[in-house]
């Protein structure tokens, strides 16, 4: 009888507790009541997901066990070199809850000659880098909003800007510093609003054009074969007067919120043809260039004419079997969650055949 293939599911146990992110999106404190219960909250989501893809890699004849990672890099690398596995399950985003430090994980199992899924770390970082993320592309010729980057609110004045623009972080993701008042029409709001972007952020601020249209995402799956998933579509046609077309923090991660109950992602989306092909085949495009493996998602914005822009590829997007688009996607395919996982993982086999 052939030995299992083992399979360790590695993930940030920081990355439960989400308050201090809610604080910094929201501008103010929050009580400790209500910090308890998003850890709560948290905990059940991560630990639910977890369990299901260890549930589902058991169901597919795999040996699984997990992995937390932690700052104490002698303890984790002494951790998985006795776990001794075929293949790491790279479910994680950062260690103890700083996302600057996801490309390290990676770089952590390529010194260990570890086998793992997902992106390696120079894709990793470099996706969650935007401006970085922008001028890879742009060699590459792929549609990308023009840009600015701003370390200081003064350099307004310098800097040619065609309005309305969009202001964000350049380093953060899952849409903080991202809100309503994101959309800029006037130099004037401009500098007041990178003003506070870079008070409460320390970093860079990238300002790009905003392109008033359609918002799609395309989930991809594979490295050398790429597999399109269907296209899905963020739709806003229900948001109220006054709120922005745009995927804000509270749009991701507030559910009481207004900009939550209007962002309803629609998948497959009710597109042509001919678009669904452009969608896919930029997704694949700007994947590709960018380096990722396994799995990967892009987020793109279409505009009036019908062209295409490029917002983000988000080369560790979110698994999650129960309100991630991922998984939406998938399930639009035909596959079930468990499918997903395991297209995912066959694919890192695939890689390290030799």
């Amino acid at each position: 009888m052939s030995r299992k293939k083992k399979v360790v599911i590695v993930y940030d146990e920081a990355s439960l507790d989400i308050s201090s992110e809610l604080e910094l999106a929201l501008n103010g404190k929050i009580s400790d009541q209500v910090r308890e219960a998003m850890q709560d909250t948290s905990t059940i989501s991560l630990v639910e997901q977890v369990e299901t893809i260890s549930e589902v890699l058991i169901e597919y004849g795999y040996s699984v066990s997990t992995v937390i990672t932690s700052s104490d890099i002698k303890q984790m690398t002494d951790k998985l070199q006795s776990e001794k596995p075929d293949l790491v399950f790279n479910f994680c985003e950062s260690i103890e809850g700083n996302s600057f430090q996801e490309m390290n994980v990676a770089g952590l199992y390529e010194l260990l000659n570890i086998r793992y899924t997902g992106s390696n770390p120079l894709t990793l970082g470099s996706c969650l880098d935007k401006v970085r993320t922008k001028q890879i592309l742009s060699f590459h010729k792929i549609g990308i909003t023009p840009f600015r980057v701003f370390v200081s609110p003064d350099e307004v004045v310098r800097k040619k800007l065609r309005f309305p623009v969009i202001a964000k972080p350049i380093h953060e993701d899952a849409s903080i510093g991202i809100s309503n008042s994101s959309i800029l029409h006037d130099r004037d709001t401009l500098q007041r609003h990178l003003a506070e972007l870079l008070k409460k952020f320390s970093q860079p601020i990238l300002v790009e054009e905003y392109i008033e249209g359609r918002e799609f995402n395309v989930a991809i799956v594979g490295t050398e074969e790429l597999l399109a998933l269907p296209v899905s579509e963020i739709d806003f046609s229900t948001m109220p007067d006054g709120y922005n077309h745009i995927v804000s923090y509270e749009a991701k991660w507030i559910p009481e919120s207004i900009e939550y109950k209007n962002t309803v992602p629609v998948c497959p989306a009710r597109i042509s043809q001919r678009l669904q092909k452009k969608l896919q085949s930029t997704a694949m495009r700007a994947y590709e260039v960018m380096g990722c493996r396994d799995y990967g998602r892009v987020d793109m914005r279409v505009d009036k004419n019908g062209n295409v822009f490029v917002l983000e590829v988000n080369a560790n997007p979110d698994l999650s079997p129960s309100g991630s688009g991922f998984a939406r996607s998938a399930n639009a395919f035909g596959w079930t969650y468990g499918q997903l996982i395991n297209n995912i993982v066959e694919s890192a086999f695939k890689r390290h055949i030799a």
